[in-house]
Order: C-alpha cells, then structure tokens, then sequence
C-alpha cells in the first residue's frame, strides 16, 4: 500500500512538472484563496493581542463609575470629595485605587512659546497601579493631596517644550486653574511609553500631558460624574462592584439600576468580539476565491483526464482496477492543491510578516490556522478532483485505446 502511495505521488508531481505554467494558472486560486485567509486571521489574532497589550495596560481590574440615567436627576447624585472618603473607609480592603475622572486643561506661555498642558486630576498611589516611568523626581504622593500642595509632574515632552530641556524638575509652571492663574512647582519628569497602535488609534494629539494633586483642582463643593476604581486582584471585579453599587445607592438615596459599574473587562470582551467577528467575516470573504481554485482544479483535472485517455486505457488494460485510477487522479489533485496551499500559507505569512514590520506590532501566526489551510487545501483538491477522477476511473479500456 505505502508503494503505491509513494508511485502515485510520484506520478502526480511528473504530471504537474510536465506542465508548469498550467499548474502554476491551476494553482493561483488555491494560492490567493489560502494566503488571503491566513493573513487575515494573523492580522485578526495580531490584533487582538495588541488590543490584550492595551487592555493589560489599562488595567484588568479597572472600572469606571457613573451616574447612569435618572429620570428625577438631583445635583446630590454626583460624587463629592466626602463621597470618595467614605468609599475609601468601606472599601479600604477591595479598593487599590479610587479616584476621579477629571482633566484640566490650560495654555502655559513661557518665553513667547505656548504649549497646550492637560493635567490628570490624580490621587496619591496611582502609579501603584498604572505603570508611571519617572524620568526625574517624584511622582504625586499623600503629603501634596492632604496638602493640597500646587504640584505638577510632567511628561518629558512637556518639559522640553516648555523649558528646552527634560529635567525641569525645581522649575514653575503658571496655568489658569477656575479662571485664576496659579503656579505649580513642577516635582517630577516622566515618559509616556505608547504602542504605535494605540498612538494611531488616538490620533494626533495637541495637548501634552501631566499630573496633578485632584484635592489642589477642586473644591468639596464640586460634584463629579464619574470615578475611576481599581479592584484589588484578590477581589471579584464584578462582584466588588455590585456591593459598590449598593453603597452609592444607599447614601444616595438611589436605586442600584442608576449608577453603572463599567468594567475593563466587559469594554475588552466588547472589542474582541467586534474584532473576532470582522476578522471572521472577511475571511468568508477572501475563502470565496478557495471554490474558484477548486473549480479551476476540476477544470484542469479534466483536460489532463482528455489528455491522458489513451495511458488510462493501457493500464486498465494491463489489470488496472477502477479504485486504483481513481487514487491516482485524487492523489494528483490532491498534491496540486496542497503545494498550492503550502504556497499560499508561505505568502500570507510572509504578507502580514512584512506589514507588522511597518506598523511596528507583534505579529501571531496560529500553527492551528495553518495546518487547517494546508488540510483544507487538499479536501478542496479532493473534493473537486473526485469527479474528473471517476469519470478516468469509469473510462471504457477498449474505447480508452482506441482514443487518438
């Protein structure tokens, strides 16, 4: 059997090398089918590990709080300096991180030279749960929030920009806070490290960034409409944030339904999916071409049936059986469609290998997807072969002969 299987396969690889051109023509629907499919599931897969780098980044345990639709809204529904407090003591054990969801903006001229400042309105402990690479000095700690100290850590292109150089630390920044100017020592320099997706993704962006005290910004009069929390990641996420979402309803006098815990999680779950599923549907797409490969192989199965009319006569002639010329036939389409595919999966790799050069981002390339594409290449060379190949098996030996 395995002699068989070798002399079949041989036989196949002459007829295609006979041939070149038409079986390199035959080929390029399998090619452009099986490439155009792995590419677009590595892009998928590169992706959606990319999107995990960010999230990651971003935090796991992260979530926003915010008041969500209240029919009767009341000014008390926002979340207050002393309501932050209060959440700290209770959930002192479950809360990494609680802060507010608040950024300054402001025009710092210095020497005729306007840089357009964002400043984070921050709690002490945040670079304990987002990664903060500190350049020079110190980032914002308790003393400058129990102070209300007039602080400001800033990111590196921020200080070279305004002061031509990196270490500003010791330097004055003057920024128009609630329509009074204010100077703010500056006590640190950081680096903001973005993947070139996430910096595509965002865009060009005007304002450069920094970090400020939240208690130096605002008053306890001052209502917010959102909080940032991190769960500690002994903690549920979700269930950590139903029993907040009791508490605020209780001293707010609200049901739970009117505020909403927003995880990372479900926002991650939400862009997969988005992403899974386009990925899954342009690939649909590009496999479209894979059944113009297969009609082409049939089609080229066919001539070489016409062709080879006389040599099927000799064998069947010579003691032949049906089964055997029928397995030389699905043997022959079945290796032109997997070197096609063999070919194509080396394109597609080679294809997104080169655009994730560009682009500067990890690719991945599933060894599952690719050893389906090469499999799934030679069911589509079998299944498109077995009807030339029975019609050479069914062929008439005496009329095989006869055929000029």
């Amino acid at each position: 059997m395995n002699i068989m299987w070798l002399e079949n396969i041989k036989i196949a690889f002459r007829s295609i090398l006979s041939n070149k051109m038409r079986s390199l023509l035959t080929m390029l629907g399998i090619i452009i089918g099986i490439s155009s499919v792995i590419a677009i599931v590595s892009i998928g897969d590169s992706m959606k590990g990319v999107m995990d780098d960010i999230y990651k980044g971003i935090g796991k345990n992260r979530a926003v709080l915010y008041v969500g639709n209240v029919d009767d809204f009341r000014s008390t529904d926002f979340f207050y300096l002393d309501d932050i407090e209060l959440l700290k003591e209770r959930f002192g054990d479950k809360i990494e991180y609680l802060g507010i969801n608040e950024n300054l903006r402001s025009d710092v001229t210095i020497k005729k030279n306007t840089v357009k400042l964002r400043m984070a309105c921050v709690d002490y402990g945040y670079d304990s749960v987002q990664e903060v690479k500190m350049l020079y000095g110190r980032m914002i700690n308790k003393n400058d929030v129990d102070r209300k100290s007039r602080v400001i850590v800033l990111e590196q292109n921020a200080a070279v920009k305004m002061f031509g150089k990196e270490n500003a630390t010791g330097m004055t920044v003057r920024v128009k806070i609630d329509n009074s100017m204010e100077d703010l020592l500056v006590v640190g320099v950081y680096k903001e490290e973005k993947s070139p997706v996430l910096s595509l993704l965002q865009g060009q962006d005007e304002y450069e960034d920094s970090f400020v005290p939240y208690t130096m910004a605002f008053s306890s009069a001052y209502g917010f409409y959102s909080l940032d929390v991190f769960v500690a990641e002994k903690y549920s996420v979700e269930q950590s944030g139903d029993e907040i979402l009791n508490f605020i309803a209780n001293l707010k006098n609200r049901n739970p339904e009117n505020y909403i815990f927003y995880t990372v999680e479900e926002d991650q779950a939400q862009v997969d999916s988005i992403v899974g599923g386009m990925s899954i549907a342009v690939a649909c797409i590009a496999a479209i071409s894979l059944l113009v490969g297969g009609i082409g192989i049939m089609n080229i199965m066919l001539v070489s049936v016409t062709e080879r009319t006389r040599e099927i006569g000799i064998k069947k002639a010579l003691g032949a059986r049906t089964k055997d010329v029928l397995f030389q036939f699905l043997i022959e389409s079945a290796t032109l469609s997997a070197i096609g595919g063999i070919a194509g999966t080396a394109f597609g790799i080679g294809l997104v290998m080169i655009g994730g050069s560009f682009i500067s981002i990890p690719i991945v390339v599933n060894p599952v997807s690719v050893v389906a594409a090469v499999v799934f290449a030679m069911v589509i060379g079998i299944f498109f072969g077995y009807y030339p190949a029975r019609k050479a098996a069914k062929a008439d030996p005496i009329e095989a002969l006869r055929y000029e």
